[in-house]
């Protein structure tokens, strides 16, 4: 019998979703050897890094936090912590840091060795790899300028060496800056001699907390128990949650762009023999996963991000008679038409614009409300969801307007949407349900503010203009020409917000991969440690990472990203005898930024037999993919095939960089609306009646 040798918790998706304090404490029943969670992404977009400020309420993010460190003072387990403040730099760092003193002062904990792992690195360093043509491409874009560079801020994101540096001093409390999530996670485990491949995968599967859960949400919280005979199983310790393998292998495509190769620091995670197999009703697990060491330019290979400000930003949200839509430009982004795509709706199509407003005597308030609305309903599971990855598409990094009212209270908007058929079919039940979750959670959110969710669709559409300036005055003049312009065609009707204040824009600048070894070895990732007593910590001492290779090194398999596991142009013979709807067929079909440069569809298959038709049936091949997804063929990175969880995996690359000015879907979580609507020409009577899943 197989002997649980190491178990980590993932307390949720990103710290400040929010999770049931109850889920955690039933997760910590039992050995536990490390309480973990991501604590943000560059998803978001480039303004938390910009600007070094937190995606997430303060109060939210500390609520979870202190969960986190009372279960760490009930197990004695190390609690730690990646991305700190969201994006990861210094200035988001020290606000994490901020509110840690602050729990550790409520909590008393003393005599507690703590790590803080920085990420930044300075623009000048980077301009000399510039300069010596050592910055390496990790698709199209973003263009690098020095000049744009010298503005920026930039981040690097750590793998596995500075974590397992702090963990082997022996720190109960680690807080990285920018680090890759799937680290966080397997680097105690390969500390501790568990196989690379196992642990990467784990990791990867644990990222997101209990979204990879049916239903999923990263708004709960996800076990794994490793096994000595090479296996993981992942548990859900609320019972309203299951692991199963088509979730399992569902959440390891997720927000990559190949389904069975992921690059990492040290080398590559590679998936193509995996199993994921069934334990029981509620719990499932991989074995079989490998961690391939690939030469150059991996190890020590980082992936810098850097975002400069682009603006001053004015926005206008425009409610008008649905008379009047045809008036309206269609380069103009209208909910009800083209508000989550740049293609207008088809025939058949719904797009529904999903408005959240609020409103309260302060300005934090009134945002706060508005962000806990917001989160929520992008990320709530319900039975029968496919876009796993988000509900809805938000146009706008940050989210939100706020703005003070004639009156003198203030309100905040998030304009956002949706074309999801599924998503469409239970809005009603998902709003209730987040108004219970923030009554549960956050009951003075809703005492202190009041709310409206305003939908826009074809019968009630809302303009959004957007206009971005470094001239205050140029970009006032600007904004109002482009509402008179609007205006002298349309009316707007009454709750029409004109001319609003938004946050600053700002821009990816860089994302590319760093190969300079002196500089990651002896610059990137200092680590200072503190003796904390509450909120009074120490200095007691800096190190710098330790590096070691890892993974296979006589591997002969494929590691190509855009040849392995490649759908082929194979045209089937003969008249199709039926036609079946895709979303009759999916369990998932979802997209999701795969970085700032890709987007990323999944498919994973109701059965065996599902799958195998739609691979005879030559639909996603990558020209009739391009074709659908109305992209040049050469855009499309790949269309390919997953025998070992009956998925198939499309990427493309973006049509622009993620939280661009011109911005529908910042997270790329609604894009997937073209290939739900596909009908699959069944060739041949399944061969198989039902998935091994």
């Amino acid at each position: 019998m197989s002997k649980l040798v190491y178990r980590v918790v993932s307390a949720c998706g990103a710290l400040g979703y929010g999770f049931p304090r109850e889920s955690l404490q039933e997760a910590i029943k039992g050995r536990v050897d490390a309480i973990v969670s991501d604590a943000g992404s560059m998803d978001a977009g480039p303004y938390f890094l910009g600007t070094g400020t937190e995606y997430f309420e303060r109060e939210a993010v500390k609520a979870d936090f202190r969960h986190m460190v009372e279960a760490g003072l009930q197990t004695g387990a190390p609690v730690i912590l990646g991305s700190c403040g969201m994006a990861g730099g210094n200035r988001n760092l020290d606000w994490m840091l901020d509110v840690a003193k602050e729990v550790f002062a409520e909590l008393k904990v003393g005599d507690a060795k703590v790590a803080v792992i920085h990420s930044e690195l300075a623009p000048e360093v980077v301009i000399g790899e510039l300069r010596r043509g050592a910055l390496r491409p990790t698709g199209l874009g973003p263009e690098l300028d020095e000049e744009a560079l010298r503005q920026s801020t930039i981040v690097g994101q750590m793998g596995i060496h500075p974590l397992i540096t702090a963990l082997e001093s022996g720190a109960r409390y680690i807080f990285a800056g920018r680090a890759c999530d799937i680290a966080l996670f397997a680097s105690d485990m390969v500390r501790r001699g568990i196989d690379a491949g196992i642990a990467y995968h784990v990791g990867h599967v644990l990222e997101c907390g209990a979204l990879a859960c049916d239903p999923g949400s990263p708004s709960d919280c996800l076990v794994a128990e490793v096994y000595d005979d090479g296996s993981a199983v992942f548990v859900a310790p609320n019972p309203d949650r299951r692991c199963t393998p088509y979730s399992i292998a569902a959440h390891s495509l997720y927000e990559e762009s190949h389904p069975q190769l992921q690059f990492y620091p040290e080398g590559v995670l590679v998936m193509d023999k995996t199993e994921f197999f069934a334990r029981d009703a509620r719990s499932a697990g991989i074995r079989n996963s490998r961690f391939v060491h690939a030469g150059k330019p991996w190890p020590l290979s980082i992936k810098l991000e850097g975002a400069r400000r682009l603006g001053a930003r004015k926005v206008s949200l425009i409610h008008i008679d649905a008379a009047e839509l045809p008036k309206v430009p269609a380069e103009v982004l209208v909910y009800g038409r083209n508000g989550v795509q740049a293609a207008p709706v088809q025939e058949g199509e719904r797009e529904l614009g999903i408005i959240v407003e609020t409103t309260a005597a302060t300005l934090e308030a009134a945002e706060t409300l508005a962000s806990l609305l917001t989160h929520y309903l992008i990320h709530y599971g319900y039975p029968g969801r496919k876009a796993t990855a988000g509900n809805i598409a938000y146009p706008l990094s940050p989210n939100l307007v706020s703005f003070q009212r004639e009156d003198g209270r203030f309100g905040a908007i998030v304009p956002s949407g949706t074309r999801d058929p599924v998503f469409f079919a239970n809005y009603e039940k998902v709003k209730a349900a987040v108004i219970g979750l923030i009554e549960a959670e956050f009951p003075e959110a809703l005492a202190n503010a009041q709310y409206r969710i305003i939908d826009a669709d074809e019968q009630s559409p809302a303009i959004l203009l957007r206009t971005i300036d470094t001239d205050p005055a140029r970009l006032a003049e600007r904004h109002a020409a482009e509402v008179e312009a609007i205006t002298r065609l349309v009316t707007p009707k009454p709750g029409s917000h004109i001319g609003r204040d938004a946050a600053d824009a700002y821009a990816w600048s860089l994302y590319h991969l760093l190969q300079n070894e002196e500089v990651i070895t002896n610059t990137m990732f200092p680590i200072t440690y503190f003796r904390a007593e509450g909120a009074q910590w120490v200095e007691e001492g800096k190190d710098r990472p330790r590096y070691f290779d890892i993974g296979i090194r006589d591997e002969t398999a494929n590691l190509d990203d855009r040849t392995l596991s490649l759908i082929a142009d194979a045209p089937p013979r003969g008249e199709p005898h039926s036609m079946q709807r895709l979303l009759d067929m999916a369990v998932v079909i979802r997209s999701k930024d795969a970085g700032i440069n890709r987007l990323t569809f999944d498919i994973v298959f109701n059965s065996a037999a599902d799958y195998e038709a739609a691979l005879r049936s030559n639909v996603f091949y990558k020209d009739h993919v391009a074709a659908t997804l109305g992209v040049a063929p050469e855009r499309v990175v790949g269309s390919f095939f997953v025998d070992t969880c009956n998925a198939i995996k499309i990427s493309i690359d973006r049509p622009n960089i993620s939280a661009s000015p011109d911005e529908r879907d910042v997270f790329g979580a609604q894009q997937q609306s073209r290939i739900e609507s596909l009908r699959v020409p069944v060739f041949i009577q399944p061969l198989a009646s039902a998935s091994t899943l």
